[in-house]
């Protein structure tokens, strides 16, 4: 584990450069000086998958390049003895790397970070997700944890919700459904300050992180509303690694060893095959 001190220095950091983040209005942000974007789906704790990202990324060689990450928390990973969740991990790992590359990495806001942040119970298998998470960082930092805990939660409290290239392609978690899109806006979004209900089930950020109207009339409203003409997010398991649900939307799925990511350029107008020739597996 890394030193705990060190570690809450680099978290803070991390915090610092997503707020700072060019092109960045409340929880929107416009990526600036891009070429080309390399977008992962849900990782979920699987660090050698976010290591097989970075060898594809090479971001050092690639100024202009751009990685968009989702949903690092909330892995199979567990300690031994019951010691909980340790997909922190990859948070850790992802502090660091936004540090290194404060203007090219971003994180978009997922439904587990949300969840975790705002105490919103996930159960899956009989077990409360965010409690494992949190018994995990107790189990890694001991009398250090409450501080690296609150740390995280400043972490998710800054991650962006919605990306948008220069030419048009939106990237976020998922989309509010159909109903919630009639009183839904941007602007909501952009608004460098939030209400409590806007995190809770209902508000314009619980919404787009948890929707999963994947319908090709709702997408096409909601790239309306954002003024984007393709979408890539995660959010819904694909058996594949990719699912293609309609023809403006793209799905990725980092989780496993089917992982697939989509490298595309910025430079040009894209229809939804160049998406789809960018996709690469990562065990490929």
């Amino acid at each position: 584990m890394p030193d705990p001190a060190k570690l809450l220095h680099t978290l803070h950091q991390a915090v610092q450069a997503f707020r700072n983040t060019p092109g960045r209005r409340g929880r929107f942000v416009e990526l600036q000086e891009v070429d080309s974007v390399v977008v992962a789906g849900d990782l979920h704790g699987q660090v050698d998958n976010f290591r097989r990202l970075l060898q594809l990324a090479q971001l050092g060689n690639h100024p202009r390049r751009h990685l968009v990450l989702q949903e690092v928390i909330h892995g199979p990973g567990r300690y031994p003895q019951g010691g909980g969740d340790n997909s922190h991990r990859l948070l850790d790992l992802l502090a660091a790397l936004k540090c290194q590359y404060p203007s090219r990495v971003h994180m978009l806001l997922g439904n587990h970070e949300l969840s975790q942040w705002t105490g919103r119970a996930i159960i899956k298998a009989d077990e409360d997700l965010n409690q494992l998470f949190r018994l995990g960082v107790s189990t890694a930092y001991g009398a250090h944890a409450e501080a690296v805990y609150a740390a995280y939660e400043q972490l998710f409290s800054a991650m962006p919700v919605v990306l948008r290239t220069p030419n048009r392609v939106l990237l976020s978690h998922s989309l509010p459904g159909a109903k919630r899109l009639e009183n839904w806006t941007l602007e909501q979004i952009c608004q460098e300050d939030f209400a409590e209900d806007d995190v809770k089930l209902g508000g314009c950020i619980h919404a787009v992180v948890w929707g999963r109207d994947v319908a090709e009339a709702t997408v096409e409203r909601y790239l309306r509303l954002t003024n984007a003409d393709l979408l890539i997010s995660g959010h819904i398991p694909c058996d594949a690694g990719y699912q293609v649900p309609n023809s403006r939307q793209l799905i990725l799925d980092c989780k496993d060893e089917h992982a697939c990511v989509c490298i595309f350029p910025t430079d040009r107008p894209l229809i939804q095959s160049y998406l789809l020739a960018g996709i690469q597996r990562l065990g490929a």
